[in-house]
């Protein structure tokens, strides 16, 4: 009986350490993903930078979000959206050919002055394919994002003096109010066709 009663607590202190174990592998794992999300893996890339070495440079319809990639190589969760291209400046694709767009973050843990792509948005975009010639990422993330809204571009990140800005800004479209907003004024308003000018012209040099 002595011997039985000693087993029974021998082993609820067995379970008891290998559950307290287990909360705390669990705590850490959390701990680590929360403290991985604020690391990503943006480039400091210059427009012209980005026009050289991206392999496909298009404007882009947003269509529905597909799927998050996490885990593996991926620090930074990903959001992985269909897209539809309206116009090609640079790549072999070909205008309406879908693909799939890469953009770091998701919802609930966007990236800072980043906004998660909409359905319906359209942007002109520099992207790297991902190995698979039908999905691609951002070369630059922020720097190489401009959401297309009228006659109004807003480029992400790091302004530039030599990319033609909108001269009259008082009387914006709500959704690029509400761009501006989502990221802090972090980004460079730019008229839209002297900025696709700008590109077809670069691309051709």
């Amino acid at each position: 009986m002595k011997r039985l009663k000693m087993t029974i607590l021998f082993l609820s202190c067995f379970i008891l350490v290998a559950c307290g174990k287990e909360n705390a592998e669990e705590t850490t794992k959390s701990s680590n993903k929360l403290k991985a999300s604020v690391h990503t893996s943006i480039e400091d890339v210059t427009y012209n930078q980005a026009i050289k070495e991206a392999d496909l440079i298009a404007e882009v319809k947003i269509g529905k979000l597909k799927e998050i990639v996490e885990g593996g190589d991926n620090i930074v969760a990903k959001s992985k959206f269909e897209g539809t291209i309206e116009k090609i400046y640079a790549g072999n694709k070909k205008n309406n050919d879908s693909i799939y767009i890469l953009q770091e973050g998701k919802d609930g843990m966007e990236i800072e002055d980043y906004p998660l792509f909409q359905p319906g948005e359209s942007y002109i975009l520099m992207l790297m394919d991902s190995g698979d010639g039908k999905t691609f990422w951002i070369k630059g993330q922020v720097n190489g994002t401009y959401f297309v809204d009228g006659d109004t571009t807003l480029k992400f990140g790091d302004s530039e003096t030599s990319l033609p800005k909108k001269e009259d800004i008082k009387n914006l479209d709500k959704a690029t109010i509400e761009k501006q907003e989502e990221t802090g004024n972090n980004l460079q308003v730019l008229d839209t066709e002297a900025f696709k000018t700008k590109l077809e012209k670069d691309m051709k040099e």
